[in-house]
């Protein structure tokens, strides 16, 4: 990492968190309007995105940490970055997106 990205590290670690909060607010409101309108109950796929990206959370944090610290260097190959940190992140946005569009999508349907 370079010297910018490792001044910058925590602005990446505030990104991930409101994210996971973003997360467990939707989370939240999904859960209440399914028992209103009596849809199956898909939040639970939200614990699961929120999951993801903590591991992601996590792994960031540790690369951040290493980087600062040169060891491990194993934390600062590309390839631990795409594995652990990217993947995870990627994979919790994407569970989270869906269950949000199953139920919220009919907000976009409306006119």
């Amino acid at each position: 990492m370079s010297d910018i990205e490792i001044l910058t590290s925590h602005l990446g670690s505030a990104l991930i968190i409101s994210a996971i909060y973003i997360g467990w607010l939707l989370r939240d409101f999904s859960r209440r309007l399914g028992e209103v309108t009596r849809l199956p109950p898909y939040f639970r796929w939200f614990d699961l995105g929120n999951a993801l990206l903590m591991a992601a959370l996590l792994s960031y944090i540790f690369q951040c940490s290493a980087a600062l610290s040169d060891q491990p260097q194993a934390l600062l190959q590309p390839q631990f970055s795409l594995t652990a940190v990217y993947a995870p992140l990627l994979l919790g946005i994407i569970i989270n997106l869906v269950i949000t569009f199953i139920y919220w999508g009919w907000l976009i349907k409306e006119k």
